[in-house]
């Protein structure tokens, strides 16, 4: 990879912003500029014109069995609430733990007894036993929207104490710290969630954990050691009210939760710590045991005790190497320090939800960005878990002028506000943009609440507010928006991984129809225009990283919402891509040829592999090319220099302790970037869009754990290669921008 843009001295200009206003608007909030650390040669920037190999999609698409659930296990049907605690569950505290790390009320623990007796009392068959989120009451354990961005945490009591051992102490914190924040941000990539590193409580050499209190100053909840894990136990996630997963307060977004982890294990080298931490963190984003999906191998007396017909639904198929599974369990391959296919596939599932790829509509549909607001100024559309209460927020300032909004207070269920109660009441619901309506220029929302205890509805936007139509979707899906008619409407696909048939929403003449498909397997699907405007529609790559393949969907139109489907390929051969590597998808026009291409980003120091689009109006095709990427990152796309081609940033909060700085890889037609470094030292989720419609992205630095509610934002310089710093602005409580999203 050749470089260019800078010298092995470094890059010779300052971080960004620099622009107006930053030194009150920014640094003084964020901190002062942060040192110019390069971080690797993408610092410096270089060329990804060299093309290595050509991928193409030509092989019929596969099929998959369906999964057959087991029975039940008939000694359930006899056994007391007493002889099951016994053999199932050990008391800790207020806690029953089952299978040694899953914290359960004891009511909880009731209702699980309950269930399973009445079950095998009947000879009931029960649903499919496979393990990966807790499902209580017909509904996932997962957090809402307005907790899934702000995972506060912090740093509690860890052993031994400074007077103990002070050397020892000072190591054993260290380790904690860096190994939390390398598993969060590991479970980040996997899903759009975000934890926040909380520091300024950390208090590791105070007995009672000093300032680090779950439940006061925002924090959720709280990593220490302790007597509760001992001996073999690598750690105990102490989450109070699992089943429900948030609090009775709505008003209430503070936690009352703790992982402890034990010190012969977690502390006896770096590798034990990250499963340890990656595993305890997969439990406090609501996933259980995998060991749990094969109970006919498992012997009670190892501690595995194999109770699969706990109510818990499988996101994906079993996994054997997940993280998520005990080693010393039957059937479970030697744990390793980094989440598996599977696990990183779950975790998108669950929390990453559909969004619009606004920025490859432009010269074919109204809506080249999200506006809600009936006269197609973007704008940012705030969803309030737990209520009807939405806030609309409309661009009102001129191209090139401070951006300002015009905020009006919005119902999801149509009534004036302020809201009624009792919409969302469970937090459960996950809000989608799409332009349904295809003529109009405001996005509609589906409101989709997974399963069958949840309502979903879709919010068509007349501009004038939202009108909320009822749907009968009692299905488990993951929604997928994308343009895939022949019209400018969009359509959202309602995939539900696995061999169950999927489904195409749509709105036609102002009637919602659907109509039947089915992806036969499980992947990511990722949606973009890859056959640029020639294709007319846009496409969808579906990745298997456990199989290692690809396949696609090329959407033909003929007859409507028909699509050719190929594949699927082997990504390990031509295509560039390491079976042993962990990918995230980038998806964006990077060349400025109005189609869309694919940086496969590989967290660390493994190779990247850039897929430029090639395709034509009857195939899809990639040229690929290798580039490196080193250290952790989120990534988020947009145009930060107007120059029509769009561009990476890569966002890292430079306080933690790996001291890495973001930075923005900025694209030109060529298939070049030069790189700039950014100062941004604390934790954010960065909202893009183009707010004052001047053709370059502007960054809301959304901080919902600011106890003011304040958050920062970047208006972009087009052509300047810099921001402007505007006065931060106060988000909603507890809310939630929808549409938000990083690379995919």
């Amino acid at each position: 990879m050749g470089e260019s843009g800078g010298s092995e001295s470094g890059d010779p200009d300052p971080p960004l912003p620099g622009g107006d206003d930053c030194e009150e608007n920014w640094y003084a909030i964020d901190g002062a500029p942060v040192p110019q650390d390069l971080n690797g040669p993408e610092a410096f920037g270089g060329s990804l014109a060299n093309h290595q190999s050509r991928v193409e999609f030509t092989a019929p698409a596969k099929q998959l069995d369906p999964v057959v659930p087991a029975p039940i296990n008939p000694a359930f049907g006899h056994m007391t609430f007493e002889a099951f605690a016994a053999s199932y569950a050990e008391r800790v505290g207020n806690y029953w733990f089952v299978e040694g790390d899953q914290a359960m009320t004891d009511a909880d623990l009731h209702a699980l007894y309950e269930s399973l007796h009445e079950q095998a009392s009947k000879a009931a068959n029960p649903p499919v036993p496979t393990a990966a989120a807790y499902a209580a009451a017909g509904f996932d354990a997962a957090w809402s929207s307005g907790r899934k961005l702000t995972l506060t945490w912090c740093v509690g009591w860890v052993l031994p104490s400074s007077s103990a051992n002070e050397a020892l102490h000072e190591e054993h914190v260290a380790l904690l710290i860096q190994t939390m924040e390398w598993a969060t941000r590991a479970w980040e990539r996997a899903g759009d969630v975000n934890f926040v590193h909380l520091a300024q409580y950390d208090s590791p050499g105070a007995q009672g954990s000093g300032q680090c209190q779950p439940g006061e100053n925002g924090i959720h909840f709280r990593v220490r050691t302790g007597p509760e894990c001992t001996g073999a136990c690598g750690g105990r996630a102490f989450i109070k009210a699992i089943a429900q997963y948030e609090f009775e307060d709505p008003a209430n977004i503070d936690g009352d939760a703790e992982i402890v982890f034990g010190l012969q294990r977690f502390f006896h080298n770096q590798d034990e710590a990250r499963i340890n931490a990656l595993h305890e963190l997969g439990h406090v984003l609501g996933f259980t045991h995998e060991h749990l999906r094969w109970p006919e191998e498992q012997d009670p007396n190892s501690g595995c005790n194999g109770l699969g017909e706990i109510p818990w639904r499988g996101l994906t198929p079993p996994d054997r190497s997940s993280v998520m599974a005990n080693e010393f369990c039957a059937g479970v391959n030697d744990n390793v320090p980094w989440l598996s296919a599977w696990d990183r596939l779950g975790a998108y599932y669950q929390y990453t939800w559909g969004r619009r790829r606004a920025s490859m509509m432009g010269v074919v549909s109204q809506v080249d960005d999200y506006a809600y607001d009936g006269l197609g100024q973007t704008g940012i559309l705030w969803q309030t878990s737990r209520s009807a209460r939405m806030q609309r927020w409309s661009s009102t300032g001129a191209p090139g002028q401070p951006i300002q909004f015009a905020v009006e207070e919005l119902c999801a269920d149509a009534s004036a506000p302020p809201c009624m109660d009792g919409f969302d009441s469970e937090g459960r619901v996950r809000p989608s943009p799409a332009l349904l309506s295809g003529g109009a220029i405001d996005l509609d929302v589906l409101f989709h609440g997974p399963g069958p205890a949840l309502a979903d509805s879709l919010m068509l936007n007349d501009g004038a507010g939202l009108d909320p139509v009822n749907l009968d979707l009692d299905w488990f899906s993951v929604p997928v928006v994308g343009s895939f008619g022949s019209g400018n409407g969009d359509q959202i696909l309602l995939y539900q991984p696995g061999p169950e048939q999927d489904a195409l929403l749509v709105l036609e003449d102002g009637d919602i129809v659907t109509y039947p498909m089915d992806f036969a397997g499980y992947a990511y699907p990722i949606a973009g225009r890859f056959r640029g405007f020639e294709g007319g529609r846009n496409d969808i790559v579906w990745y298997d990283p456990q199989n290692d393949q690809v396949s696609t969907w090329r959407w033909t139109g003929l007859p409507d919402y028909d699509f050719a489907a190929n594949g699927p390929a082997d990504t390990t051969g031509s295509l560039g891509l390491d079976a042993a590597i962990e990918y995230t998808p980038i998806v964006g026009d990077f060349n400025g040829d109005a189609m869309a291409d694919i940086l496969w980003y590989s967290a660390g120091d493994g190779a990247d592999i850039m897929w430029w689009s090639e395709s034509s109006s009857i195939g899809i095709f990639f040229a690929a090319s290798s580039t490196q990427v080193t250290h952790d990152y989120r990534p988020f796309v947009g145009d930060f220099d107007g120059n029509g081609v769009d561009d990476i940033l890569w966002f890292a909060p430079y306080g933690e302790v790996v001291g890495v700085t973001s930075k923005i890889w900025y694209f030109a037609e060529n298939q070049t970037y030069t790189s700039r470094v950014l100062s941004t030292r604390k934790d954010y989720s960065p909202y893009v869009a183009d707010f004052d419609d001047d053709g370059c992205s502007d960054i809301l630095w959304y901080k919902p754990d600011d106890p003011s509610q304040g958050s920062p934002l970047w208006r972009c310089l087009p052509n300047e290669v810099d921001f402007a710093c505007e006065p931060p602005l106060t988000t909603p409580v507890g809310s939630y921008p929808v549409g938000f999203g990083g690379g995919y």
